[in-house]
């Protein structure tokens, strides 16, 4: 979620691992992770799964971990998000404006695949965002029709695997527009890479233009390349770029996407002795341009991006 009027994004995520049926070889997580004028921020909080704590369905995208929560309705998908010390919620409701994309399915080894889809990759936020709460410190952001995006993944791997991602979406930024009118255009963009980011197992591109899927590239007519690759002390052995140009072609439609990232957020995950796996959190900019169909697509707007390695 991006409010660029008061200077605020924020990416949570509600995640499931392990053998989800067998309380202890599984785990649930909650990242929260918001940038605000007054600085950044990260929540990162694990539990067990018990049945008294955390509710799934595998009918519907509904879970609940301890007293945060995804729950689809007929508005959208109500989230909820509480850290473990009460200081941090985020309540919000995300309604969708685009139809979903394809299911995106990445097989890369026997018995192993990662599932991807895109629930709405523009979105409209009505919430709140509490910090500090109960506290001399406690400030409320109020989100009103501010951009959002969600999806869902899931699949079978281990972190230990020989396996590494892209990802990354923006829509359109109202800032271009009269009103409180989201834009025309987004894209999300899928790439289930090795470890190295040396070969890809399956790419996707989406470009939407108003509710409507308008073009779709896959695999080998997508190609992306990171720049200025960066590491932070703690985690010297997982860089991650400060530029991505994502380029694709099919037929008459091209696009270029060109992301800089502006913040990071480190999720460490350790896959041995001293050694990690990174998902890296990212926002910034993205500079869209391309064209489908004989139009022109050109946007600047802030966004996300997540590269694991």
């Amino acid at each position: 979620m991006i409010d660029e009027e008061q200077g605020l994004s924020l990416m949570t995520t509600l995640k499931l691992s392990g053998d989800i049926y067998n309380s202890s070889n599984s785990l649930a997580t909650i990242v929260l992770s918001y940038s605000t004028p007054d600085g950044e921020k990260f929540i990162g909080d694990i539990y067990p799964i018990t049945p008294d704590q955390v509710e799934f369905s595998s009918e519907t995208p509904d879970l609940r971990i301890y007293s945060s929560m995804v729950m689809l309705n007929e508005e959208g998908y109500h989230v909820y998000v509480e850290s473990a010390d009460s200081l941090t919620v985020f309540n919000a409701m995300f309604k969708p404006f685009t139809e979903p994309s394809p299911l995106f399915i990445a097989p890369f080894e026997p018995g192993r695949v990662v599932n991807w889809l895109v629930a709405s990759p523009k979105m409209k936020v009505d919430g709140t965002l509490t910090t500090s709460k109960g506290t001399a410190q406690e400030k409320t952001y109020t989100l009103k029709n501010t951009r959002g995006y969600h999806d869902h993944n899931w699949g079978y791997w281990l972190w230990q695997d020989d396996i590494g991602w892209d990802w990354g979406q923006a829509s359109e930024s109202k800032n271009h527009l009269d009103g409180n009118d989201v834009g025309k255009y987004a894209f999300c963009f899928g790439n289930v890479t090795d470890n190295e980011h040396t070969k890809s197992r399956g790419a996707v591109l989406n470009i939407w233009k108003n509710k409507k899927i308008i073009a779709r590239f896959e695999d080998e007519e997508i190609q992306i390349q990171h720049d200025y690759m960066t590491t932070i002390p703690q985690l010297s052995n997982n860089p991650f770029p400060m530029v991505t140009v994502l380029t694709a072609d099919s037929g008459e439609n091209s696009m270029s996407i060109t992301f800089n990232t502006e913040y990071f957020t480190p999720i460490p995950i350790e896959v041995g002795p001293y050694k990690y796996l990174v998902i890296w959190e990212l926002t910034g900019t993205y500079d869209v341009n391309g064209c489908i169909d004989g139009k022109t697509v050109s946007y600047t707007s802030k966004g996300f991006m997540e590269y694991v390695a």
